[in-house]
């Protein structure tokens, strides 16, 4: 429950601290006081985003500070831990608007996003006013509403698994389908790509070896043509060989008969030697095995055909065998496509069976828990001044959707004779108000939130039905924290508390009070709501506070 609020420097409000107790709690004051003002605070801690025109003028910053006993919330705890908040059993929410608009958000000192307040928020306080009314017109809360009656909680669970595995084949089926279409139109060209890629028997580094091996080839080639040349001058008959042979010889003559020559018989004789050696090493000579001419043209074939496969393709080796094997594949995707496609159809109509299946069983909760709630709610309202009132929930089949195959309507006969209506258009606004009383009368065991303010939720109503509203708020105060905004003395008198919001002007300045009331200021708020200020008019508003006690 909320303990108590701390405003400072916020629109009409300079100071203010305001403690709140449970039960039913009545707010009340004149038209523009800043009772508006008020409910703006409490959104603000539940993560509503502030504005610059909010900051006081004079003051550098709005600040709104909330204190709750959470030691009865589990879940709020379990958040704040999530969060890595440390807590206890009291909860305090800072918030700090600056002149520039900006700001920030502290619970129990740490700073937090607003998103992650909104969502403490929404475990602490539900606020119902005029928003919340016409969202009770969107049909769409009604099928919310009606679950969290019937506690659905876990066959919605079972049916929302089931719905995503539905739409997950669903979407396969319909993403094979296309890939189906798409390959289809594509087989000739796949197949012509594939078989060209595929005849080429390529390999990997074979490319670099033909090239490595014509080079061989050709130096081959030229190795054995000069080898010839110098074979035959050095060996031929009369070859160099030969010639030297007779030279040797007839220097050798001539030195025995000239002695002088013998030195220069020795010279030839040292050079001859080694020159002999490297003419019969190279008499012994054969050349590397050379391609033949047909070998070197099937070489230089391979490599040209590689060659143009890479230009085609754009691509190298690698390229064009990763290529293949893709071509393969989207082939052999082809063939298979329909047998997945059966599968897949398989697999749909199994899940189709339990998605059925899960969206009888909750629409059979749905039915009967709608039989209780509508007498429920139906009693609710002929308690709020509505004596003739029918309330029906219609359900009706149709397609299945996220939240099952029902669709869910709240209908409201206001008078007899008259039909049952839509609550989207034919119920007026004060009707419409004690419906949404009623339906949180009804849930209010139910409802985890403890703190429930409906902002004016008796607008447009008066006399003996503003006695069964303040009654019906009373009784919901038994299980919240009740805080309501009101201008009829029937509620306020009904409330177990009464806070009073007024406004004046001082040096020129407006101020906005906000004071807890203890019995004699009720007395005297009392006596201003119901317009005469008069000693029978106290002492009626004595009456009526002795009467609700």
């Amino acid at each position: 429950m909320l303990k108590s609020l701390s405003i400072n420097g916020f629109t009409l409000i300079a100071k203010q601290e305001v403690p709140f107790h449970e039960g039913f709690t009545a707010i009340t004051g004149e038209t523009g006081a800043g009772k508006s003002v008020l409910m703006k605070a409490l959104r603000l801690i539940c993560g509503d985003r502030g504005q610059s025109s909010m900051v006081r003028a004079g003051e550098e910053k709005a600040v709104i500070e909330g204190i709750f006993d959470i030691k009865k919330l589990p879940k709020v705890k379990e958040l704040l831990a999530t969060l890595e908040i440390d807590s206890d059993d009291e909860l305090i929410i800072r918030r700090e608007i600056l002149e520039n608009g900006k700001g920030r958000a502290r619970v129990n000192g740490a700073v937090v996003s607003l998103s992650d307040l909104e969502k403490i928020g929404d475990l602490l306080i539900q606020m119902h006013g005029q928003s919340e009314q016409l969202l009770l017109r969107d049909v769409r809360t009604h099928t919310q509403m009606l679950d969290d009656y019937a506690g659905n909680g876990e066959l919605l669970k079972n049916y929302s698994k089931f719905w995503s595995e539905w739409n997950s084949i669903r979407n396969k089926i319909s993403e094979t389908e296309s890939r189906a279409k798409e390959l289809a139109a594509q087989k000739d060209f796949l197949k012509f790509q594939f078989d060209e890629l595929s005849k080429a028997n390529l390999k990997l580094g074979e490319e670099e070896e033909l090239e490595e091996k014509v080079s061989r080839g050709s130096k081959g080639e030229v190795e054995q043509n000069y080898l010839m040349e110098i074979q035959a001058l050095v060996g031929n008959d009369n070859g160099i060989l030969d010639q030297t042979q007779s030279l040797l010889s007839k220097l050798k003559g001539l030195a025995q008969k000239i002695p002088h020559y013998e030195e220069d018989l020795q010279a030839l004789i040292e050079v001859s030697d080694p020159f002999e050696s490297i003419c019969k090493d190279l008499m012994r000579r054969t050349p590397e095995k050379s391609l033949s001419a047909a070998e070197l043209d099937r070489a230089n074939g391979r490599i040209a055909e590689i060659q143009k496969l890479k230009r085609k393709y754009r691509t190298d080796v690698a390229g064009l065998l990763e290529l293949t094997e893709k071509r393969k594949e989207e082939l052999g995707c082809i063939e298979n496509l329909d047998s997945d496609l059966e599968e897949l159809n398989r697999q749909l109509k199994a899940c189709t069976d339990k998605l059925e299946k899960a969206a009888t069983e909750l629409s059979d909760s749905r039915k009967k828990a709608a039989a209780v709630f509508d007498k429920t709610v139906e009693s609710n309202l002929q308690s709020l001044g509505m004596p003739k009132a029918v309330f029906k929930t219609q359900i009706a089949e149709q397609a299945l959707s996220s939240s099952g195959k029902d669709r869910i309507k709240f209908l409201l006969a206001p008078n007899p004779g008259e039909g049952e209506k839509s609550l989207q258009k034919a119920v007026s606004g004060g009707e419409l108000s004690r419906v949404l009383l009623a339906i949180k009368t009804v849930m209010a065991e139910l409802d985890a939130v403890p703190l429930l303010i409906f902002d004016e939720v008796d607008s447009g109503i008066s006399g003996e039905v503003g006695n069964r509203i303040g009654e019906s708020l009373r009784n919901l105060g038994k299980h919240h924290q009740v805080l309501t905004i009101t201008h009829l003395h029937q509620v306020a008198s009904r409330a177990n508390h009464q806070i009073s919001v007024s406004k004046a002007e001082t040096d020129g300045r407006t101020f906005t009070s906000v004071k807890d009331l203890d019995y004699e200021g009720r007395i005297e708020e009392l006596v201003r709501m119901l317009g005469e200020n008069s000693e029978i008019t106290r002492e009626h508003a004595k009456q009526l506070l002795e009467n609700n006690r």
